[in-house]
């Protein structure tokens, strides 16, 4: 890890006062907080806006039945 152990104290002692250590924490909710935006809008813009959804080949196939990469 970049900071180190130091790197995830918090309070005053702490490196920079704990800022460190609350990015280090709230960076992997960032990558989930973009992409709930991203289907916030297309939830909005098919049902409020009636624009056409995303084309979806496998709509109606089982999950259990998708074919996976790998």
């Amino acid at each position: 890890m970049i900071a180190g152990a130091k790197g995830m104290l918090t309070g005053p002692d702490s490196a920079l006062g704990g800022v460190i250590a609350e990015v280090l924490m709230s960076v992997p909710g960032q990558s989930i907080a973009g992409g709930t935006d991203e289907i916030q809008k297309n939830i909005l813009a098919e049902k409020v806006l009636g624009l056409p959804g995303e084309v979806r080949v496998d709509k109606d196939i089982p999950y259990s039945q998708i074919k996976h990469r790998g």
